[in-house]
């Protein structure tokens, strides 16, 4: 074992974005160092009284919640009424101490430069040139990881040095400019003066060395009715250890790169401690402006200019613009919670920063920084293209195919990944009307297909039918290695690959580009579907205190080691394999296989409620080695709720809905995660978004827009094919249409194209105009959630509706007044 002090000698050359740290016992060692950094900024934090009261109160509840097993605090809630941003609030804390991302949109063109964000913490400090290295030796050549941000900058106020946000009950907590632009704002208070901070991200004309630069402001007024002279101070640190130097505005590292300019001719710099210090003179009410530029990358060839206050404000008015234009070209959506009309703009606009280029990024920096993936990121493309991004939403999609539609791209989980492209390949088209992905890849669309029909016609042996007869071969499930244990008979992969050749099918008969292949190949999916059903129903396993048990994982359950031989008790909280079974319901409800009556959808879901799936109404995942906590994933949780709706179960979709926005995302700057602590860490230090955490995360973002789209609008299907019937506002939340609320949507994209309508509720009266799409649906239904008495459709009597408060329209114009009297 290396010495420490020798690792630490060892980490100098880690400022070079070139450098890759080959040794794994350095490479942890220098990630441990940045998290220590971080997470020592949580030490002496002042919570307000409501926070330590929520936190205390919450953990009364964490053991009863972490038991289990049918999710109980959710159901009380449930009992009480529907559910309510208030109401789930109240039962559990959120994450307050979060954290962002800093970064510009990328052009799914642009394949150069560094497409990288800077981090920004709860405190303001921001983290910048991520290192890579190796963490072990497992994986050769491919196990490169993110370690560590190089450079960290935090800022401290007053003469004592007390770091800026330390006392929330005088701290605003960061946020989006606008409530959802990614320019990031927090005021701090103390002693008189006010500190406020406006950071963001910008790529300058002739500046560009490959990153972007981050711009910082900081206001700090004088708010007492005496003369003031405050102090305002950088402590930037180099994770390597290297040395800093200081000239003319600029801190440099060892090589004389340029990591951070300021515009105050004053400075002091403490080359010991890495200090820039400020001192302000200030009257009453007046305000004195400190600015800082910080490139992502190390500025070797001094490109970036210095910082001024117009600089400044010419970027901050770009960017700010930019995005305000971006931001209108999607669908409006208006509710009467502005807390969530806000939320899905800055979901929207944290993925555009979160791609690199043509890549859809999973995450970003120390966890997924430079990951994507064919099932959670495709998915999550859909939901560009159903929020209005449709060309933006089909250059994403063209990245996922060298990474399913060969052994080679896919690796160890090709059998399953081949056919996700078949349903993004269909349901691209179905929200966008686009076939251009059809025309470059089609011959690997083919190939996939037919391999399918061909290996699980390799089953159908001669003689006695076993109970994987006419299923694919078997192979190993595609989930984390550690759980993907033996080769098996895999459900979900046969659900996958039967959903692909049928949504393929469908695409080639529906777009007409090749109808006799299109028939074939929806001839052999129905085929497969019924086999793969009544394997299904046959292989439940039948105890009385619990649902049927189908593990997607493996057909033959109980002869299966590792997996085997009796039903997990506890999805969270027993063996490793039952920590993925409600992983894979979610990811296969996704390509609408199961109808809503289906047994064995019935089944699945229920199984997921009933044993510990569930949290607060967010999917559990397993307990992580070494760190505190009860883990939720919010990326697998969409697929399961809109199953529900399907179903008619509204009470469950509603919270469902709004656990993903209280719980779901962080409270202050909305990111979420893949895992991440969520019982005994709520109600510790605020929630802490620590560095090592997978926040925020693109897909995550995207399950939650998802829902949010399809509580307002989504296609009846059956075996994932269209009826023709769309159904307007399902899944919104009842007090949505009390009295004296509106509910407003334009431009939302679906199968029969976009659609707008505009909702308002009175005493007596729910009126709604509807602009339909223009494509060739059958029925158009909109739910009242109440009972009328009286319906008028364009200005004449209408009877089609029912007692639950459904109204339904038939096709024949363009747009459509209905009136519901009570």
């Amino acid at each position: 074992m290396l010495s420490f002090f020798w690792v630490l000698c060892a980490l100098v050359s880690a400022a070079d974005r070139d450098t890759i740290i080959q040794n794994p016992v350095e490479s942890r060692t220098f990630k441990a160092k940045y998290v220590a950094l971080t997470d020592s900024w949580v030490k002496g934090i002042v919570f307000t009284v409501a926070e330590e009261r929520a936190m205390q109160e919450g953990k009364q509840r964490e053991a009863e919640m972490d038991k289990g097993p049918d999710d109980p605090v959710a159901k009380r809630i449930r009992a009480k009424g529907e559910a309510s941003w208030e109401a789930l609030a109240a039962a559990y804390p959120a994450k307050i101490l979060d954290r962002t991302i800093l970064g510009t949109y990328s052009d799914p063109r642009d394949t150069g430069g560094i497409h990288d964000e800077f981090a920004i913490y709860w405190n303001g400090a921001i983290g910048a040139n991520l290192i890579k290295g190796r963490l072990t030796d497992a994986y050769g050549a491919t196990g490169v990881s993110p370690l560590a941000f190089n450079t960290a900058v935090e800022f401290r106020t007053g003469a004592d040095g007390e770091l800026f946000g330390q006392d929330r009950n005088h701290y605003s907590s960061i946020g989006y400019e606008n409530g959802y632009l990614p320019i990031v704002t927090a005021t701090y208070t103390r002693d008189g003066i006010r500190y406020r901070q406006v950071a963001f991200a910008h790529r300058p004309a002739g500046e560009w060395a490959g990153s972007d630069i981050a711009y910082v402001r900081f206001e700090i007024t004088n708010t007492s009715a005496a003369r003031q002279t405050t102090r305002f101070s950088e402590r930037i640190v180099l994770n390597d250890g290297g040395a800093l130097r200081f000239e003319r505005g600029m801190v440099m590292d060892p090589s004389g790169a340029v990591l951070l300019a300021v515009d105050d001719t004053r400075v002091r710099f403490d080359a010991a401690s890495g200090t820039l210090s400020h001192e302000f003179a200030l009257a009453p009410g007046t305000t004195a402006q400190l600015h800082i530029k910080m490139p992502y990358l190390p500025d070797k060839k001094r490109l970036m200019k210095a910082p001024t206050a117009a600089d400044f404000d010419s970027a901050h008015a770009t960017q700010k613009d930019f995005w305000e234009a971006l931001l209108s070209k999607a669908s409006r959506i208006e509710v009467p919670d502005p807390r969530i009309n806000s939320m899905y703009r800055a979901l929207l606009a944290q993925n555009f920063v979160l791609a690199d280029g043509p890549k859809y990024t999973y995450g970003s920096g120390l966890r997924y920084n430079d990951s994507t993936y064919p099932y959670e990121s495709g998915f999550a493309t859909h939901v560009f293209a159903a929020y209005g991004y449709k060309d933006y939403a089909g250059a994403m999609q063209r990245g996922f195919l060298p990474m399913t539609v060969t052994p080679a791209g896919a690796g160890r989980k090709y059998q399953n990944r081949r056919a996700m492209v078949l349903h993004h390949l269909l349901e691209n088209y179905r929200l966008t009307g686009k076939t251009d992905l059809f025309e470059r890849y089609k011959t690997d669309y083919y190939r996939v297909a037919d391999e399918i029909v061909k290996d699980r016609r390799s089953t159908m042996t001669p003689g006695e039918k076993p109970l994987h007869w006419g299923l694919l071969p078997p192979d190993k499930p595609g989930v984390d290695v550690q759980a993907s244990t033996q080769r098996v008979y895999v459900l979900g992969h046969n659900v996958t690959n039967c959903a692909g050749l049928q949504a393929f099918g469908h695409f080639l008969v529906k777009t007409g580009l090749d109808r006799d292949n299109g028939e074939k190949y929806l001839r052999e999916a129905a085929d497969f579907r019924k086999t793969l059903m009544s394997a299904m129903e046959r292989a439940a396993i039948r105890l009385p205190d619990r649902p049927p048990f189908v593990d997607l994982q493996t057909l033959y359950f109980r002869q299966t080691p590792d997996y085997g031989p009796e039903p997990y008790d506890d999805l969270a909280l027993g063996r490793l394999q039952g920590a993925y079974f409600h992983y894979w319901v979610d990811m296969e409800f996704h390509y609408n296989f199961f109808n809503p009556e289906d047994a064995v959808g019935q089944w699945l879901a229920d199984y997921v409620l009933a044993r510990n799936g569930k949290v607060l109404g967010l999917t559990r995942a397993r307990r992580q080695d070494g760190r505190i906590g009860a883990w939720i994933n919010n990326v697998y949780d969409a697929g399961y709720y809109n199953y529900r709706l399907r179903q008619g179960n509204v009470s469950e979709f509603v919270f469902g809905l709004y656990s993903k926005f209280v719980f779901g995302h962080s409270r202050y700057t909305q990111v979420a995660s893949e895992g991440s602590p969520f019982l005994f860490y709520n109600t510790v230090n605020g929630g802490y978004v620590g560095a090592d955490y997978s926040f925020p995360n693109s897909a995550a973002n995207a399950d939650t827009l998802l829902m949010l789209r399809n509580a307002l609008v989504y296609e009846d299907l059956r075996e994932n094919v269209e009826t023709g019937k769309l159904l307007l506002l399902k899944g919104a939340p009842r007090a949505w249409l009390g009295a004296g609320k509106q509910i407003r949507v334009e431009r939302l994209s679906t199968y029969y194209g976009d659609l707008g309508f505009t909702v308002n509720a009175y005493a007596r009266t729910v009126r709604a105009k509807i602009d339909a799409p223009r494509g060739q649906w059958k029925i158009l239904e909109i739910a009242l959630r109440s009972a009328p008495r009286a319906v008028k459709v364009n200005g004449k009597p209408h009877t089609d509706f029912d007692a639950g408060g459904n109204v339904r329209l038939s096709p024949g114009a363009a747009s459509y007044v209905v009136e519901a009297q009570y």
